[in-house]
């Protein structure tokens, strides 16, 4: 099988050549996954190979025939996904082509209505994409998975989800060897699936509802090793949505890393909530190599905090963060502009607060109200949502990585701002977060500087280096040049130059009161809780977890976003 992660655009945009990449961990998890279980399986990431009909052929050599193919769909890149899906079956008629991920899970029914996709996996995909392999290679029955969508006679099917993996410690370790391209940030590991809070935009809560989960210790330390000993890695982040949710786990890993001596040989970085951060578990973490956090604080004014349903404080973030560096951790801030009912006064507030609180990085990206979510349901028919062919538009940097001149809308402009003064506000504030004279000289020097931008090694004797460098450097110069001179000089101009802009204007007099925000199912949620314990209790008497149908239930009930 042939797993392919679609790139609509190169990671860091204008920044892309000095930006590493992320590691498409949902491919890297499914194909280890059916690795273990004896299937033959590749894996391609467009970040690095862009797919065209010659580079697909040779990809698929040896495998068998009729090709499967699985594509893992982020709402930001679903319009490569859906032009990929069109070329491989052009290509190959008779393949079989699976997409899951965050955005076919929200949309099933978009990506099957494209007719180039066979089958969509929606929610988590490991057990179920295992299973469809299966019953397609073996001769069974596909539509008789739980956790499947597909079409039949003429109209689309969605079978009831699939249970969550009950133990994570059955996925194998992540295969690091597949992703061993100088470009690629490989320092990462995931420990954790989950975070049981009530963000109204996270559309992680999708696929794991409240449940949280998490490898063993000995499993954790089991990768940690490889990371440190194998490919030399000194500091590792992890990539867990909420690291720190149960402190008992916590303190067991870190007592794992200590014995290990792994301490000793690396640092290691988290990302969590505020409130999952309490001054008991700071030194065990600080003692264990960990030396610094990351929060998603989003904004620094609490009305907002309180409508996406954060259930965390300014205060509380704030306090945390002098904790994180009473014992030694660098802090970063994770922020969020654009929210409904924002003003440009409180966008302004945000950035007093982050910069009062001195914290070693900060981000502000523009808000994306993912389908699916509670926040898109609010929004959706506001008039204040532009969705662009194929959702392109729906990218969280879609701002601080291009010209201030491109002509791209924004996914979404609250009524209380206009699109232009948005748009503004992220770039000014992120120039003026990362382009201070100690970023610059540390980038210049080579170092790694904020957001991980590096420059390669006496850059400044290549000549093809210094082109690059001079246009990324003329990209932020003409952005910062726009963003800080005044809004009435600029907006006129801007509007003139794009149009477009004008139909999502700053509303005089608008009443924020009269936004209403939703919030997460809570029958969802329990459904997802209680088929996850089902599926631990069947793993426990059986050794293994069913997500085949009964007969009685196929074909099941039709839904959809």
């Amino acid at each position: 099988m042939l797993f392919i992660n679609p790139a609509q655009e190169k990671f860091g945009g204008f920044l892309s050549r000095y930006v590493p990449v992320g590691i498409p961990v949902a491919i890297g998890c499914l194909s280890a996954y059916l690795t273990k279980h004896g299937i033959r399986c590749r894996v391609v990431d467009e970040e690095l190979t862009e797919l065209t009909p010659s580079v697909l052929r040779e990809l698929v050599d040896g495998l068998d025939r009729p090709y499967l193919f699985g594509l893992s769909c982020l709402t930001a890149h679903v319009v490569r996904a859906y032009q990929l899906a069109a070329m491989l079956k052009a290509e190959f008629p008779d393949s079989v082509v699976v997409a899951g991920g965050l955005h076919p899970t929200a949309c099933p029914d978009e990506a099957l209505r494209t007719g180039s996709i066979d089958y969509v996996v929606r929610g988590e995909g490991e057990e179920v994409m295992l299973q469809l392999h299966h019953a397609l290679r073996g001769g069974g029955d596909p539509t008789a998975l739980r956790g499947v969508s597909f079409v039949r006679d003429g109209r689309i099917v969605h079978n009831p989800e699939a249970p969550l993996i009950p133990e994570l410690d059955d996925i194998p370790m992540f295969p690091y060897e597949l992703f061993e391209h100088p470009k690629y940030d490989m320092a990462f590991i995931t420990s954790s699936r989950g975070c049981p809070y009530k963000c109204t935009y996270c559309s992680q809560r999708m696929l794991t509802g409240t449940t949280y989960r998490y490898k063993s210790a000995g499993r954790i330390v089991q990768e940690l090793d490889l990371l440190v000993n194998r490919y030399g890695q000194t500091q590792i982040v992890f990539y867990d949505d909420n690291f720190c949710f149960k402190a008992r786990r916590v303190t067991e890993v870190c007592s794992a890393i200590m014995d290990a001596g792994l301490h000793k040989k690396c640092t290691f970085s988290v990302q969590t909530r505020a409130d999952n951060f309490p001054p008991d578990l700071v030194p065990i973490l600080a003692a264990a190599g960990f030396t610094h956090a990351g929060f998603g604080m989003e904004t620094g004014v609490n009305r907002l905090a309180r409508l996406i349903g954060k259930g965390e404080t300014v205060e509380q973030h704030l306090e945390a963060v002098a904790l994180g560096k009473t014992h030694g951790f660098d802090v970063s801030l994770f922020m969020i502009f654009g929210l409904p009912t924002e003003t440009a006064e409180e966008r302004a507030t945000s950035f007093r607060v982050v910069q009062g609180a001195r914290v070693q990085a900060s981000k502000y990206n523009n808000l994306i109200p993912y389908p699916g979510t509670p926040i898109f349901s609010d929004l959706k028919d506001s008039g204040r949502i532009h969705i662009a062919p194929g959702w392109s538009n729906f990218n969280s940097t879609l701002s601080v990585t291009r010209s201030i001149f491109d002509t791209t809308p924004l996914p979404y402009v609250p009524e209380t701002t206009s699109e232009f003064e948005l748009k503004r506000d992220i770039i000014k504030y992120n120039m003026k977060t990362y382009v201070t004279p100690r970023a610059v000289l540390a980038i210049l020097l080579g170092k790694k500087g904020p957001g991980w931008y590096q420059l390669p090694e006496r850059w400044y004797l290549k000549p093809r280096e210094l082109y690059h460098v001079a246009r990324i450097g003329a990209n932020v110069l003409l952005n910062m040049a726009v963003a800080f001179l005044p809004l009435g000089i600029t907006e006129p101009v801007m509007t003139w130059l794009n149009p477009a802009m004008k139909g999502r204007p700053r509303i005089a007099g608008y009443d924020a009161s009269a936004f209403s925000a939703s919030h997460w199912d809570k029958d969802s949620a329990t459904q997802k809780t209680a088929g996850l314990k089902a599926a631990q209790e069947e793993r426990k008497a059986t050794g293994r977890v069913s997500i085949e149908l009964p007969a009685m239930e196929r074909p099941a009930q039709k839904i959809g976003v």
